[in-house]
């Protein structure tokens, strides 16, 4: 995992909600009914889902020749279970290009990436049965070290299994190019704990370390390492014998692990090996078969029991199943939520809960339909994949546009009053899903995403982002419809009466934060890129002044030292802050490595720059006041020193002055 590809990750996922809100008839139609913990998506369905292999094998055949080959992927695989049997398996593509070995279904191991998140928390609701975890304890119960006390609500199981934590997101030392690179089981978690930024409870923000730290509970609670603990109660039970949740993978498994892929100037590459933290098992270590992942889909679709002609167990007792498959936490009850553990990817008037998982470079998706007794597993082996593995588009809304497709949404109009109180929401919203107080502050809120919301004065909201535009109309207080169509936005104050966050029943794993003016796009790059065309505007003019000096020497011995002094001064720091720039460009996106000690260095130039930006707002005031130069070039002077200023806040708001990390 590389910055670029988790930035790339992050906007692809946000494309995604901005695409779908834009499908006004294809998209779900819905009714609220209520359900056990929270609400979920219906209306009279069109379709009946798939009744004949033959028919959905004739559909999957077009639909994944025409995704693979136009997202650059090399192999996929998709499995579909139905009234507790295996109704549908089939490979496409290759798994090895090299060899010609092609996708099998039953054979070939895909990295399922964070779909081994719903074995972890199914791990948890175990050992809940037990007695041996209790979902409302402060997790410090059961670590043997401590997630500091920020705020006077702990964390619980629940905050962890619903992403309502409170904790930033962080990928710094995520992952490694070589196994002896990694950090022994227990050190990442502790010299890795992300600061907790948010009450638990909330708002959602989805966390990678909120599950690592729910598979060490496992781990520290069962008396067995995380993948032992999987292996011996989910894996083996179910008869996943061509699974694992061990690193390195088993002798008989290797050479059926499908290799990973990624589109450079349209060929497809084999992707370069990586490789997680030990600590990180929890959030994304299993290699499965489609075909084993439709025992774990059968398990939980049969609340907790699976059974054929070989095997009869039950991993789950039926309350606990159906437990995990109810609403955990919605941050409006109008909204869909998280469950415990999955997501609610209702759809088109199907309940549906589901998870999609990225293990660079493979990419997948499960989504379960409990009242239809059907669930769907799709896996791709290449980058490419993440643009059909976002909840709600790609193969999901190929496969509900086709088996469940939608009802029409009566349009609705603006309530005659709401003009007066439309500006409170304007603004722009970033997602929580980001990091705060370290250096990946910048990359993850600033080049993350924002939202917009306008107010055109026609009784609505206008949500705009780089992909288009969208009218939303108030149906209560703070909740709104989509114009024409059923997708739904609400928005919550804080304490003090203001507007703070936006939540969308599309995104249940993240919300949307309002944030200041300085905090901005629109702010922040001009600011920065004013800043740089300064500092470069200092070479040209450095090279002429040099020039001109060595022609006119007198002039240069006659000049007063403290002009000499100030000039090189902001020479200097031009320089250095240029310097900085290239540096963070090169190797700030190697951090999920660990911080490299050039990029260190690097960081150091900054420090300098800022602190000789003091010296230069002191010789901005004697050039003024001794009468340096020119007017001209006291003006110019001047302005880079303020350009100086802007970039040393800018670096210290985005936490790149210092070593933050």
């Amino acid at each position: 995992m590389r910055v670029r590809l988790i930035l790339k990750k992050f906007m692809t996922m946000l494309l995604a909600l901005v695409i779908l809100l834009s499908i006004i008839e294809p998209v779900m139609a819905e009714e609220y009914r209520a359900a056990p913990g929270g609400y979920v998506a219906t209306s009279p369905s069109q379709g009946q889902g798939p009744t004949d292999p033959a028919e959905l094998e004739a559909f999957l055949d077009e639909l994944m020749a025409a995704d693979m080959v136009e997202n650059h992927i090399a192999g996929a695989a998709v499995s579909v279970v139905k009234d507790g049997k295996l109704f549908f398996a089939k490979g496409y593509g290759y798994a090895d290009l090299e060899k010609g070995i092609p996708s099998d279904p039953e054979k070939t191991l895909f990295k399922i990436g964070s779909v081994t998140k719903l074995f972890t928390w199914t791990a948890v609701m175990q050992l809940v049965e037990q007695g041996k975890l209790d979902l409302e304890a402060d997790i410090n119960t059961y670590l043997d070290f401590r997630i500091p006390d920020t705020y006077p609500q702990p964390i619980t199981l629940k905050h962890l299994m619903a992403h309502t934590a409170g904790f930033e997101d962080q990928h710094v030392d995520m992952v490694a190019r070589m196994d002896e690179d990694l950090a022994l089981e227990g050190e990442w978690l502790v010299s890795h704990i992300p600061a907790r930024v948010r009450p638990p409870g909330e708002v959602p923000a989805y966390s990678n370390y909120g599950a690592a730290l729910a598979g060490y509970i496992v781990a520290q609670v069962s008396g067995e390492n995380y993948s032992q603990y999987v292996q011996n109660h989910i894996l083996d039970p179910l008869a996943m014998e061509g699974s694992t949740a061990y690193r390195p993978t088993p002798p008989n498994l290797i050479a059926r692990e499908s290799v990973g892929y990624m589109d450079e100037n349209g060929v497809i590459k084999v992707f370069p090996y990586i490789t997680g933290q030990v600590d990180l098992y929890p959030t994304g270590v299993i290699r499965a078969t489609v075909t084993d992942m439709a025992r774990f889909m059968i398990a939980h679709l049969q609340d907790g029991f699976y059974g054929d002609a070989h095997t009869e167990v039950r991993i789950l007792e039926e309350t606990t199943a159906r437990q995990m498959h109810s609403t955990l936490y919605a941050p409006d009850p109008r909204l869909l939520g998280n469950a415990y553990g999955f997501f609610e990817f209702s759809d088109n008037g199907q309940w549906v809960i589901g998870h999609s998982g990225e293990a660079e470079p493979m990419q997948s998706m499960l989504f379960l339909l409990p009242d239809q007794d059907l669930g769907v597993f799709v896996v791709y082996n290449s980058m490419g994949g993440g643009a059909l593995t976002n909840q709600h588009l790609g193969f999901q809304r190929a496969f509900f546009d086709h088996y469940y497709p939608a009802s029409a949404v009566e349009p609705i109009k603006p309530p005659a009053d709401f003009t007066e109180r439309a500006d409170r929401f304007v603004g722009a919203y970033r997602w929580t899903q980001s990091s705060s107080t370290t250096l990946e502050k910048y990359s993850s809120q600033l080049f993350g995403y924002a939202i917009t919301i306008e107010n055109p004065g026609d009784g609505t909201l206008l949500l705009v982002a780089p992909w288009g535009e969208m009218p939303f109309v108030e149906e209560e207080l703070f909740y709104f419809r989509l114009v024409d169509g059923p997708f739904h936005i609400s928005f919550r104050e804080d304490d003090q009466g203001r507007v703070a966050y936006l939540f969308t029943d599309f995104t249940p794993q993240f919300a949307f934060e309002k944030v200041e003016w300085y905090e901005t796009v629109s702010f922040n790059i001009p600011l920065l890129l004013t800043s740089l065309l300064m500092f470069l505007s200092i070479l040209p003019v450095a090279l002429i002044r040099e020039i001109r000096n060595r022609r006119k020497k007198d002039d240069q011995r006659s000049a007063p030292r403290g002009a000499r002094v100030a000039y090189r001064l902001i020479v200097g720091i031009s320089i250095l802050n240029l310097l900085f720039v290239a540096g963070t460009i090169m190797w700030g996106e190697q951090i999920v490595f660990g911080i490299p000690l050039i990029y260190k260095f690097v960081m150091g130039l900054g420090v300098v720059a800022a602190v000789l930006t003091i010296g230069a707002l002191v010789y901005t005031v004697l050039a003024w006041k001794d009468s340096y130069w020119s007017l001209t070039f006291r003006a110019y002077y001047t302005l880079v020193t303020v350009a100086a200023v802007a970039f040393v806040w800018f670096l210290n708001y985005w936490n790149l002055l210092g070593w933050r990390f």
